[in-house]
């Protein structure tokens, strides 16, 4: 590859075109790498000499235009050129805090405002000393020349000051009205205030808009459109309306607001070209009809609200059909909007088909409340919600809004046009939300149909007699859930045939509807039967049946949509153990069933080579088994009538079972499920110790298995820290043997103890050099001193605690010396722990001798001196920490 040159690089002879292989004159080569690589150089140092004489010449320039306001007033700093540093004036006025335009729009607000006030103070007070003559001529000579003076002013540039008299003069037109009635000028007293302010405010509307028009103006426009918002509601005042009436006019209202905008908007290119010249350019045209399209949309929905609210509680069928003309007319302006009103935007056009949407299903509804059954009210909202949820959800399959780029669907825009995908999308969000909030208020009810066992069931293993109970729910909460699961259903099935396979192409949203539509099947399904009156046993054998069919599924097929099956199978499996609560023998043989049933799939599942959610699912299953056997061997012995005490040692029984098992035959594949089945064995083991802990003697045997059982599981090689658990639970169990056999010296027996644990812990150590101080010497100190810590505070004699503080103290050397965590943190703890019982009598007495604001005073000293030492003790602490981790 060769590169143009003007000449030789060495002796500057001109080359030819392409150069040669050398240079005709000096012999230099001119091809391979190194050329290449010269040529370039070559090129970059032109380049930057051509760079560097346009600098050159743009420094001259800017010099000399520099040199020549030398004598200017530096009042204005000069912009810096592009790549050059700033130049700051050295002397100048201050910048300044407001820029002149905002001083001039505040200048003009205040003095319009003024005017204004001067003018209604005129009116008030000196109204009465001028005759009807000068009244007249003052307020319409004042309002003319506000109204004339815009046209003079634009013409001289000054749109600022035009726009402000413009404003004036609308303010005294409003002014003016208000005198003439006041006067009773032609009979205008007499004349209902109401009526009277709405044809006035009707005319100043429809005036500041064709005067802003004409003039040319920004400001008169939306005051038009404001004032526009009275003329309805006055009139509908003076006529005496009710709510439906103030509804109608608001919608009325907003519908004549659309059609203005419409007569504006849609036109030609010639028209809008005008429009926009009109109202002072294009950016004021765009923010002009964004005002007007939220105004006029706010007054839509206050009215809808209105119109749906009186409908919701119309006393009468008569009150109902006066509500439909609102909400008839609500639906007329939502359809037009959506289907013809072409310059709104999509969003837009999709809320306005919603409301149109509410709108039909509160009239049906409304209508319904008094021909359906007494309960069955909501009924009659839900069933037209969902009939239009799933038309709307078939409507926006077949218009393509639900179809993905990943399986062949449009990426630009939809198979139907804009209008029926905007109707289709706004009537299924809007028939959705109303669906939704019917299930919410039929919530209650179901929750009680829900937790009715439960609450029996509480009573019944509280120890009480309970009384009988019964279980019903009525057929229109049910008929509203089954509503909702169908219209779920129905959605999830379009939108995975819309979007494809959903196994080679995952939709979030065809996932999130198919795991609602799951969870709503469940109660709407088990709970079909306690609406139809069947008994208890019935309705939970039911849902037991559900719930193991469902797990059998999941075992056969582990692969094919598994979150909606686990989500059912949680589902329908927690609805029947909690309804199992209410039924002695229904909780023995549901919780045994859902064992077994987990411990098969946990089984099943940890076998295959599965996704990670698979194996969850086979953790959770194990785990859950072991807890239910926990809660079988909980409920015989409630069952049987045994004590907690006696039932405790049935549940360690599973305990030891389950975690021993677990632990030491843990077979390849299934680490985490034994891992999950150990754990909840651990989970119960503790559950056990609690429930002995109000008799001594069984904890003491409790907490002796317990602790066999951890240091068999320690045989484990990876389970080696077992043994400090294990050894701390028999000591414990020691502990709690000597208080029942009223032993007060425990040392006689604790330190033969002791000794031989740091003996055997010392030879560990010094075998083993990776073993901690914990594992060596932990177990043995805490042996004596913590049952000697105990006896110390029933004991009044003061050689325990002098002769266990010596010991601490011993200890805590020992610690600090050998730099060892497990004596430095014992002893320091216990020497600690002495301090404080040799020192409680006396501070109990200095306490007793002061007076009660003494002690709160000092409290409140201490909080502000730690307050402000926060950071320095923090920081101390941290390295303290960092001390005693350090040792081994």
């Amino acid at each position: 590859m060769h590169m143009q040159s003007p000449g030789c690089p060495d002796c500057g002879i001109p080359l030819g075109s392409p150069p040669p292989a050398r240079c005709t004159r000096c012999r230099l080569p001119l091809t391979g790498p190194d050329a290449f690589a010269l040529w370039q150089v070559t090129g970059e140092l032109s380049a930057l000499d051509a760079r560097r004489q346009w600098l050159a010449q743009r420094h001259a320039e800017l010099l000399a235009a520099l040199r020549a306001r030398r004598e200017a007033p530096a009042e204005i700093p000069v912009a810096a050129s592009a790549g050059a540093p700033a130049i700051a004036p050295v002397s100048g006025p201050a910048a300044r805090e407001l820029s002149a335009p905002s001083a001039r729009t505040a200048l003009l607000i205040v003095g319009g405002v003024l005017v204004v006030v001067a003018a209604v103070v005129f009116t008030v007070v000196s109204w009465g000393r001028l005759g009807i003559g000068g009244r007249a001529a003052v307020l319409l000579a004042l309002t003319a020349c506000a109204l004339a003076l815009p046209r003079p002013l634009r013409r001289r540039q000054l749109t600022a000051t035009a726009e402000t008299s413009a404003a004036v003069g609308l303010a005294l037109v409003l002014l003016d009205g208000y005198a003439a009635r006041q006067a009773g000028l032609g009979g205008l007293d007499r004349v209902g205030a109401a009526g009277y302010w709405a044809v006035l405010t009707a005319l100043t509307a429809v005036g500041a808009a064709g005067y802003g028009w004409w003039q040319r103006l920004r400001l008169p426009l939306p005051v038009g459109l404001l004032m526009a918002r009275l003329p309805g509601l006055l009139g509908t005042a003076a006529l005496g309306g009710t709510t439906e009436d103030y509804a109608t006019a608001v919608i009325a209202t907003a519908s004549v607001d659309f059609a203005v905008l419409y007569a504006l908007t849609a036109r030609d290119t010639a028209g809008q070209a005008g429009f926009r010249e009109r109202v002072g350019g294009e950016r004021a045209a765009a923010t002009l009809v964004t005002v007007a399209r939220a105004v006029a949309g706010g007054w839509a929905l206050l009215g809808g609200a209105l119109a749906v609210g009186y409908a919701v509680v119309a006393p009468s069928p008569a009150a109902v059909v006066r509500a439909w003309v609102p909400l008839g007319l609500l639906v007329l302006l939502g359809t037009v909007l959506c289907r013809g009103f072409r310059a709104l935007p999509f969003a837009l056009r999709a809320g306005a088909e919603g409301v149109a949407a509410v709108a039909v299903i509160v009239a049906v509804g409304a209508g319904l409340r008094y021909v359906t059954p007494p309960g069955w009210a909501v009924v009659g909202y839900a069933a037209p919600a969902a009939l239009i949820a799933a038309w709307a959800a078939v409507s926006c399959a077949r218009s393509g809004r639900w179809a993905k780029p990943a399986t062949g669907g449009p990426t630009g825009g939809p198979f139907a046009p804009p209008s029926r995908a905007a109707a289709a999308l706004g009537e299924l969000a809007a028939a959705s939300t109303a669906l939704l909030l019917t299930g919410v208020v039929v919530l209650p009810k179901l929750a009680h149909a829900l937790i009715r066992p439960v609450a029996h069931g509480v009573a019944l293993w509280g120890g009480g007699h309970p009384p009988r109970w019964s279980w019903q729910l009525a057929a229109a909460p049910l008929v509203v859930l089954w509503l909702s699961a169908a219209v779920l259903a129905a959605m999830a099935g379009l939108r995975a045939r819309a979007v494809g396979d959903g196994d080679r192409h995952p939709d979030r949203l065809a996932n999130a509807l198919r795991n609602a539509q799951a969870l709503t099947a469940v109660p709407a399904v088990l709970l079909l039967p306690v609406a139809l009156g069947l008994p208890y046993a019935w309705v939970l054998a039911a849902a037991v049946v559900a719930s193991v069919a469902v797990a059998v599924d999941v075992v056969r097929r582990p692969d094919a949509a598994l979150l909606p099956r686990l989500l059912v199978l949680a589902a329908t499996g927690a609805l029947a153990l909690l309804w199992s609560s209410a039924d002695r023998a229904a909780v023995l043989a549901v919780w045994g069933t859902f064992a077994a049933s987990a411990a098969v799939l946990a089984h099943v599942l940890s076998a295959t080579a599965s996704p990670p959610a698979v194996r969850t699912t086979a953790r959770v299953a194990g785990a859950f088994a072991v807890l239910a056997l926990g809660v079988e061997a909980v409920a015989s012995g409630a069952t049987a009538g045994l004590p907690r005490h006696v039932t405790a040692f049935a549940v360690l029984a599973v305990a030891v079972t389950a975690a021993g098992a677990a632990a030491w035959h843990r077979m390849p594949g299934r680490g985490q499920v034994s891992t999950a089945v150990e754990g909840a064995g651990y989970a119960l083991a503790a559950i056990a110790i609690a429930l002995t802990a109000l008799h001594p003697d069984a904890l003491s045997l409790a907490l002796a298995v317990t602790g066999v059982a951890g240091l068999a599981v320690a045989l484990r090689p990876d389970r080696r820290r077992a043994a400090l658990v294990g050894t701390g639970l028999l000591i414990a169990s020691s502990w709690v043997r000597l208080a029942l056999a009223g032993v007060s010296s425990p040392e006689a027996y604790t330190l033969p103890i002791t000794a031989a644990a740091l003996v055997v812990g010392h030879r560990r150590r010094t075998g083993t050099p990776g073993t901690g101080s914990w594992p060596a010497y932990g177990a043995g100190l805490s042996a004596t001193m913590l049952p000697g810590l105990a006896a110390m505070w029933s004991d009044e004699n003061w050689v325990r605690p002098l002769l266990l503080g010596a010991a601490a103290l011993l200890v805590t050397v020992v610690g600090v010396r050998a730099r060892l965590q497990a004596p430095l943190v014992v002893g320091g703890g216990v020497l600690v722990l002495v301090g404080l019982h040799e020192l409680a009598p006396t501070v109990v007495q200095v306490f007793g001798l002061l007076p009660r604001w003494v002690p709160v005073a000092a409290a409140g000293l201490l909080l502000l001196l730690l307050g402000a030492t926060y950071e320095k003790r923090i920081d101390e602490a941290r390295r303290l920490r960092d001390t005693v981790r350090s040792m081994t």
